[in-house]
């Protein structure tokens, strides 16, 4: 495998998964909508634990690294700028499907590991799911979430060589502390998709895991 390539394989899957979307459009149920949706939501919970289990974090930091992080991500109210976005361009299905794809602990950590130890695991993973994802929002929203897959292309590309070529200043412990925080992450993440953990602002904790990295 070659760096990128956990990036190319979810570029491939959704511009798949749109096609197929496309294709279908509504025949489609409601009721497979949501057990797909349910189905994502606890495969996400796996993968949260999984990396929970795998990382012996500095539990003190991650907990002051959480905080600081959410203060800062509350106070510049991250979420509810990119609600009002979102809501401004309700009709585009690339913007839409742009943000699903690209913001959150999933992509952040997925490219950090394929970056730094070569493991594209998490984003193979994510991969999947967005390919599914890409069915759904398509039949919902058209041909946008088909060229949204660009986007994901180059955000993630961007990621990984960024985090590629900067890796070296980031210690093993960081390492650590920011994969189990990606993990913890990933897990509320997961219980929101369920519809477990509405009223959590996700997004307003993404600078903890950017302060993990450097701090």
């Amino acid at each position: 495998m070659f760096l990128g390539f956990g990036t190319v394989v979810n570029f491939g899957l959704v511009l798949l998964g749109s096609s197929f979307g496309l294709w279908a459009r509504r025949g489609i149920p409601e009721r497979l909508r949501v057990g797909v949706m349910h189905a994502i939501g606890i495969f996400t919970l796996l993968l949260g634990v999984k990396l929970l289990v795998e990382n012996k974090p500095e539990t003190i930091k991650v907990f002051f690294l959480l905080v600081l992080g959410g203060a800062i991500g509350y106070w510049l109210s991250l979420e509810e700028r990119l609600e009002r976005l979102s809501q401004g361009f309700r009709g585009s299905g690339f913007l839409t499907a742009s943000l699903l794809f690209t913001v959150g602990p999933l992509t952040f950590t997925g490219c950090l590991l394929e970056a730094v130890k070569g493991d594209s695991g998490l984003l193979l993973s994510k991969a999947f799911m967005d390919g599914i994802s890409s069915t759904l929002l398509s039949a919902t929203f058209g041909k946008g979430v088909l060229f949204s897959a660009f986007y994901v292309l180059f955000f993630q590309l961007s990621l990984t060589f960024a985090f590629y070529f900067f890796g070296n200043f980031i210690s093993p412990q960081a390492m650590a502390n920011t994969l189990f925080l990606g993990g913890g992450l990933m897990l509320a993440l997961g219980l929101k998709i369920l519809g477990l953990l509405e009223e959590v602002k996700l997004l307003n904790l993404m600078p903890s895991l950017l302060l993990s990295v450097v701090v």
